[in-house]
């Protein structure tokens, strides 16, 4: 099965977004590069989301990626503008940082991990190894959908097919991607069953409607 490039990094500038696609392209890694940069969504009671730049990659380049990017941040660092946010940041600050890996970019990660070292506060990769295992099992858990859910999709089967069809799509659909490239299912077994039981109602019951209006 052909692998398909999944979202790896987002960007707010092109630049950047190029820098790093370069670094891919000399260590041929292929990517695709989404600029949705001058796309916005309003959202009522927000300001307007700007969608940013995704940098596409396959999910078996993740680990490679990854290196790739650490080997160029780190000497990124060594000339950081002494200006830059993390400098303002406290002990404890930086340590939720070094410890929340997947949850902050890879240049503010291996910058406050320098900042603490030269305070002679240090991790071991055993340590950052372990908070992003931890972090990938947690993300992998599965959620059950609730009983109530299923029985408002079965209800939406057969009154608005439409509706029971988007329901059943959601939930048969409903995965995401890792911070290691992994895609996984969000449900249950059961409840993807329950969720295409729900689409074939949906369907079936939409060509019946079909059937009548067209037919009588």
């Amino acid at each position: 099965m052909k692998s398909e490039f999944i979202g790896y990094r987002k960007f707010t500038d092109l630049e950047s977004a190029q820098e790093i696609c370069g670094k891919l392209s000399e260590n041929e890694i292929p990517f695709t590069l989404d600029d949705n940069s001058h796309n916005y969504v309003k959202v009522i009671g927000y300001s307007q989301i700007d969608l940013g730049i995704t940098l596409n990659i396959k999910s078996e380049d993740f680990a490679k990626a990854d290196k790739i990017l650490e080997t160029y941040y780190s000497a990124d660092i060594e000339s950081v503008d002494e200006n830059y946010y993390l400098f303002e940041f406290t002990d404890e600050e930086l340590k939720n940082i070094v410890a929340n890996p997947y949850e902050w970019g890879s240049f503010d990660f291996l910058l406050a991990r320098k900042l603490l070292k030269e305070k002679g506060i240090e991790f071991s990769e055993e340590y950052i190894a372990k908070k992003k295992n931890d972090k990938l099992e947690e993300l992998s858990k599965v959620h059950k959908v609730p009983v109530y859910k299923f029985v408002i999709g079965y209800i939406l089967a057969i009154l608005i097919p439409a509706a029971g069809l988007i329901f059943g799509l959601l939930v048969i659909n409903n995965n995401h991607v890792l911070p290691n490239g992994k895609k996984v299912y969000a449900h249950t077994e059961s409840d993807k069953l329950n969720g295409k039981i729900i689409l074939a109602i949906s369907i079936i019951w939409s060509a019946i409607l079909i059937f009548r209006i067209f037919v009588f």
